[in-house]
């Protein structure tokens, strides 16, 4: 039976659809704040625009998907990921949770310490609530930099992860993230028709 809410090993679909949902949005924030550095005058302010307008458009989904994890917990592993591999992939999918966390507080506060309105695509704007600070908004930015480049080398040591247990282990990682309500292996065995405890 599919499931919306996390099992004990497994992912319910509410998790599932965030993960995927929101690495594509991350995916792309990334790429388009790369973008801005290279840029200058009316072509850097365009893109500086384009990447807070999708920003603030996803924010309350990506704040969902902080929110989500560290409120439902995380699954722990089947009876095939037990080791040190699920422990380091575990915190380290925290640890970026963290990071997006601090990229959705500094992001707003940094434009506000420009002292500019955050201006969301042509729908609507944000007025600053209060007067620039160029020393504030250097210090945001570093933050928000320094939480990007943890996400996206996170986020190809998650890949990397990924690609290690689907090629070399085999053990159902993947799954986990498709399949909703995914079983371990030994609660599998447990609960077939006429199989004991005991019987192998």
């Amino acid at each position: 039976m599919n499931r919306l809410r996390d099992t004990s090993r497994g992912y319910g679909w509410v998790s599932i659809a965030l993960h995927w949902i929101t690495a594509i949005l991350i995916a792309y924030l990334l790429y388009l704040g790369s973008s801005i550095g290279a840029l200058e005058g009316p072509d850097r302010m365009e893109a500086v625009n384009r990447h807070t307008s999708v920003a603030i458009a996803s924010y309350v989904l990506l704040l969902a998907r902080v929110v989500w994890r560290f409120w439902s917990g995380h699954p722990g592993p089947t009876a095939e990921q037990r080791g040190w591999a699920f422990t380091a992939g575990k915190y380290t999918h925290y640890a970026m949770l963290v990071a997006l966390a601090i990229m959705l507080v500094t992001g707003p506060l940094m434009q506000f310490g420009y002292g500019r309105d955050i201006e969301v695509f042509d729908w609507f704007a944000i007025p600053t609530p209060f007067e620039g600070s160029m020393g504030l908004a250097d210090f945001l930015h570093r933050v928000h930099a320094a939480s990007a480049l943890f996400i996206f080398l996170a986020l190809l040591a998650h890949i990397g992860g990924v690609y290690k247990h689907t090629a070399f282990n085999q053990d159902g990682t993947l799954a986990k993230i498709i399949i909703p309500g995914r079983q371990s292996n030994d609660a599998a065995m447990q609960s077939a028709p006429g199989r004991s405890e005991g019987e192998p």
